[in-house]
């Protein structure tokens, strides 16, 4: 008689639990220290005037807490990533999944800090540093708030298993077009400011964004292929 494995959750799996109330110990000290700046930044997206934008990158708290909510964005990502496409999966070993978050967690990590580098790049060549540095602040704080729309579906994941899973697919594709739209807002308004040139903010997304984004994709379901085929 053969043991059969109990299908793995993220909900017991002790790893999991202790980042997750690492992030939400830092994204309580983020909300303290830094919460009024977050919500009028997240304000700006909406009527952005260059002037009006309040931020300061320079000092040491404003750091500590972009790094956590840069954890917060990849980790959060990488647990939905992880339970869409492992949901497939019977009678796995630990050991499997954690090479898939794993691998989720080091392509979204790589993703941001190389698609950030060739941002800075492209914007460097193409447009003044003014204009560059103000496009990187407003893209790196685009990220970090995508990383907070994602909660809900997070937490729905591992502490709601009730939920079906296509629920949380519909709104973790609707933060997308949620972040995709604060890109398009962005670009028209800083870098194509008055210029209205859409064919050119189409082919900046097609080679900074929706490239990248579909080699990262294309790598997990590979993963995913591999891994199904080894089970």
């Amino acid at each position: 008689m053969t043991d059969t494995l109990a299908p793995y959750s993220m909900i017991n799996d002790n790893r999991i639990l202790l980042l997750l109330i690492l992030n939400l110990v830092g994204i309580s000290y983020v909300i303290l220290m830094n919460g009024a700046n977050i919500v009028e930044r997240a304000k700006c997206i909406f009527y952005y005037e260059s002037k009006k934008l309040p931020h300061n990158d320079r000092t040491h708290i404003t750091q500590i807490c972009n790094l956590i909510m840069d954890f917060q964005a990849v980790f959060y990502a990488t647990i939905l990533l992880t339970t869409i496409l492992s949901s497939d999966y019977h009678n796995v070993p630990d050991r499997e999944i954690t090479k898939v978050a794993t691998t989720a967690a080091a392509l979204f990590t790589g993703f941001a800090i190389i698609k950030r580098g060739f941002h800075n790049t492209v914007n460097s060549i193409l447009f003044s540093k003014n204009i560059a540095d103000e496009w990187d602040s407003f893209y790196s704080f685009t990220l970090r708030l995508w990383g907070f729309l994602l909660t809900p579906a997070v937490l729905t994941v591992l502490f709601i298993p009730q939920v079906p899973l296509k629920f949380v697919e519909i709104y973790s594709i609707l933060t997308v077009i949620a972040y995709l739209y604060t890109i398009i807002t962005g670009l028209n308004k800083i870098i194509f400011a008055k210029k209205c040139i859409y064919v050119d903010i189409f082919l900046y997304l097609c080679a900074l964004e929706f490239l990248p984004c579909a080699i990262v994709w294309k790598t997990m379901l590979q993963l995913n292929d591999f891994i199904t085929i080894k089970i």
